[in-house]
């Protein structure tokens, strides 16, 4: 398999920037299964010499790593320890912190899934070489990315319907200060109820406090095109007022197969300060294009390869179901939060963040061909007569594409009081979420070159062909209380916790048939402890318990109908799903000095009631899996630079099995201790990073132990490593131009062929489909602030 045409411009791009910065420094980065339902300092790099800081005075509870009503402020050298992706915690429980020294370094397009993936525990399976596209999952100690908790600006991100991160559509890379991972259970006061495998947590830069921006302009592989530009205000006249807005455009090819991308995102950040309190307001807007890519099976990747055999067609050809345009995806949203921290006394802080997404859009099922007649519509009504607002027909059958079309909605508010009294650092809050989620499945007539006629098909009396159609609205109530006793002049911790979680969801399905409403309620009691022991400067020990709970998946509940074929049910609603309730322990130790930081986590999982939320040969399963086990160790070492050489390595042992036999469609499988899907015994990554000032870079790699993709373990994809290098060089000052720099990031740098994750689980061999790992890309970028 040849490597891609941009090989020569890289060659070339490479030896531009030696030249033109050289000499200066001498001078002086298949069938309901669609995209939106996966089942399984105004310059580009930071300069020379810097530091950040904690955002504010004071931080929300939500931001810290330290326990309740604790601000604390982190000062990291830009070449610090591990080159920004390690940094010294305090907090007890498991901990990994991705910093902006490092964040800037990366490909400019890389959604928040890609930055984690040299963390300890984080298995990532990336379907696009730049993260342009949501098609990439992540697992943390062998849960799934639906088990996982994504909480951006201080609100939950989790897709309100199938609990999915869709990180790309968040924020720009270049306003990230940091990703923050949370392997085990999440903190008490964060608002997500999907948070059984840990949490992820994303923040976005401050505005800068000096008046300035950056530009950022990128060319790469497969036509990769972006540019980028902020503007923030500094600080404004005397009223503690900053801002920023930034915009950034992207167009690409697919990597593979027919389909483009295109991507247009807004940020934009204000900052009141006063004394040790603040008010922020965070929004975002993402409109994107993507191209969808396949998920072969084990025996057509052993067959294709990177072949067109496993890719989707570029022409169309009547009754084709594979062809391109019957999977691109469309989506449009936008997202507003505001953290805010008001120091009430000098004992007493209250945190409140209101928070409100708004998404919609078109993942397509794929292109059919629908009989004019004895075709059914919404279920179980039957097509009398032909169908009107067809355009392509052929010996009475219809040419159409199938649209998924979602318009979904959250909102909420989420608060804690803080008070510190003597030994005693309590925390007391509450929050409230609701959710709209609308979901209909129409059909649109195709013309003779597979082209969508904008017309949705029809019977004769005028009413929509559609094969799904349902409407939920779930609202969810907690109260948090907790408490930190700091004993031996804080050299000893001890906390404990409750929270109280209420759920009630309604919904209708708005299909003829004999199920209109479902609804489901529950309640769920969350205690938790921890204590933490600082035997010296240098040495702390740790221990917790935690409990986490995750719920249904909200299209469980309803029936699902096999139209347009006939009136048959595809999947029946399951009415006698429970909560996943786990039960996590960690004991960790962590050591830090100025030469070297590091941890290693022992960690143990129980669950029940553990879910199945998969598209299994074709047939979405919602099943109550009984338990699962989760143990192992993690282990992550950070060293200063030598030599300006900042070393980083990373490590997991794991052991996942499921507990309990499963049935499916009346048949038991013998899963019980089979090793868990998606769970890899062994796990290790390296990173080295380099930069004098002038010239950086760096270069990893991340091994990943085989996988196994189905229940029974009688098939799995084998281990792999993926090497990722990253160099360039900076300037000083061209006029207006602020420390100028060039990066060429270039991904999968052996171009090795390898399936990189499990997309659907399967029961037995043949029935799993699995995401293909990129091939050899690069990008170059060229970055400035102003």
């Amino acid at each position: 398999m040849q490597r891609p045409a941009f090989i020569p411009l890289s060659a070339a791009l490479l030896s531009s920037t030696v030249l033109l910065f050289g000499g200066v420094a001498h001078a002086a980065t298949a069938r309901r299964t669609h995209p939106k339902a996966p089942q399984a300092s105004g310059q580009a790099t930071a300069p020379a010499a810097t530091t950040y800081t904690a955002p504010h005075a004071a931080v929300p509870a939500s931001l810290k790593d330290t326990g309740a009503g604790e601000a604390i402020t982190v000062s990291v050298s830009r070449h610090g320890v591990g080159g920004g992706l390690i940094r010294p915690e305090t907090a007890a429980q498991s901990v990994s912190t991705i910093a902006r020294e490092f964040i800037a370094k990366q490909s400019p397009a890389s959604n928040t899934l890609a930055l984690v993936t040299l963390s300890p525990g984080a298995n990532v399976a990336m379907g696009d070489p730049f993260g342009v596209t949501d098609q990439s999952s992540v697992s943390v100690r062998g849960l799934n990315q639906q088990e996982i908790g994504y909480v951006f600006e201080g609100a939950p991100m989790n897709d309100p319907d199938n609990y999915t991160p869709n990180s790309s559509e968040w924020v720009d890379s270049e306003n990230m200060e940091s990703v923050q991972l949370k392997q085990g259970s999440p903190d008490i006061d964060i608002p997500t109820n999907f948070s059984a495998g840990g949490t992820m947590n994303v923040r976005m830069r401050d505005p800068e406090h000096e008046r300035g921006g950056q530009v950022d302009v990128s060319y790469g592989s497969h036509q990769m095109n972006r540019q980028y530009l902020r503007y923030d205000s500094g600080d404004i006249a005397n009223t503690g007022l900053r801002m920023f807005a930034s915009f950034s455009n992207l167009t690409s090819q697919a990597w593979r197969g027919p389909g483009r991308n295109d991507r247009r995102h807004m940020d934009f950040k204000a900052i009141k300060d006063w004394g040790n309190s603040f008010i922020s307001l965070s929004m975002t807007y993402n409109n994107e294009q993507t191209a969808w890519y396949s998920t072969p099976s084990l025996s057509d990747w052993n067959k294709y390869g990177l072949g067109g055999g496993i890719n989707l067609n570029g022409t169309y050809s009547f009754g084709d179901a594979n062809y391109y345009k019957g999977y691109g995806t469309s989506w449009t949203d936008y997202f507003i939060s505001g953290q805010s921290h008001f120091e009430l006394r000098h004992d007493l802080t209250l945190d409140v963040t209101p928070y409100y997404y708004h998404g919609t859009g078109n993942y397509p099922l794929g292109t059919y061909t629908l009989q004019n007649t004895g075709t059914y519509y919404n279920g179980t009504s039957a097509v009398n007569g032909s169908l009107a607002g067809n355009n392509y027909s052929q010996d009475g059958n219809t040419a159409a594409i199938w649209d998924w079309i979602g318009r979904e909605s959250y909102t909420g508010l989420n608060a804690a009081l803080h008070y510190d009294h003597g030994a005693n650092h309590l925390t007391f809050g509450a929050w409230y979420g609701y959710t709209d989620m609308n979901v209909n499945e129409p059909f649109s007539a195709l013309d003779e070159s597979g082209n969508a006629s904008g017309s949705y098909l029809r019977l004769d009396n005028g009413l929509k062909l559609n094969g799904w159609q349902y409407h939920t609205i779930t609202q969810t109530a907690a109260i948090y209380i907790g408490d930190e006793l700091r004993l031996m002049h804080d050299r000893l911790r001890i906390g404990v916790g409750f929270k109280e979680v209420m759920t009630a969801r309604n919904g209708t399905l708005q299909q003829p048939g004999p199920q209109y409403h479902a609804g489901y309620n529950s309640a769920e009691p969350l205690p938790r402890m921890n204590i933490s022991f600082k035997v010296n400067d240098n040495v702390q020990l740790f221990a917790n318990v935690t409990t986490s709970f995750r719920l249904p998946m909200g299209s469980a509940f309803y029936n699902q109908y096999n139209s347009p074929y006939d009136a048959s049910l595809y999947q029946t609603a399951n009415r006698s799903l429970k909560d996943e309730y786990s039960i996590a322990e960690e004991v960790g130790a962590r050591y830090h000095d100025r030469w070297v930081t590091g941890s290693v986590t022992l960690f143990n999982y129980n669950f029940v009631h553990h879910a199945i939320n998969e598209y299994i040969n074709a047939v979405p399963y919602f099943l109550d899996a009984g338990g699962m086990t989760s143990r192992g160790v993690d282990a992550e070492l950070g060293l200063a630079p030598w030599h300006h050489i900042s070393p980083y390595f990373s490590g997991e042992y794991l052991y996942a099995t499921t507990d309990n036999n499963i049935t499916m469609d009346g048949v038991t499988y013998a899963t019980k201790g089979k090793v868990a899907t998606s769970a890899p015994r062994w796990m290790g990554a390296i990173g080295l990073q380099y930069d004098d000032g002038t010239f950086f870079g760096n270069i990893s790699m991340k091994y990943v132990d085989k996988e196994y993709g189905t229940f029974m373990n009688d098939e799995r994809i084998p281990g792999h490593k993926q090497v990722d290098m990253m160099i360039g060089v900076r300037g000083p000052n061209i006029g207006f131009l602020k420390a100028p720099s060039l990066r060429l990031n270039i991904i999968n740098l052996t171009d090795s062929h390898y399936l990189s994750g499990v997309y659907n689980t399967g029961a037995t061999a043949g029935t799993a489909t699995y995401y293909v790992a990129p091939s050899f890309a690069c990008l170059g970028t060229f970055s400035a602030g102003f």
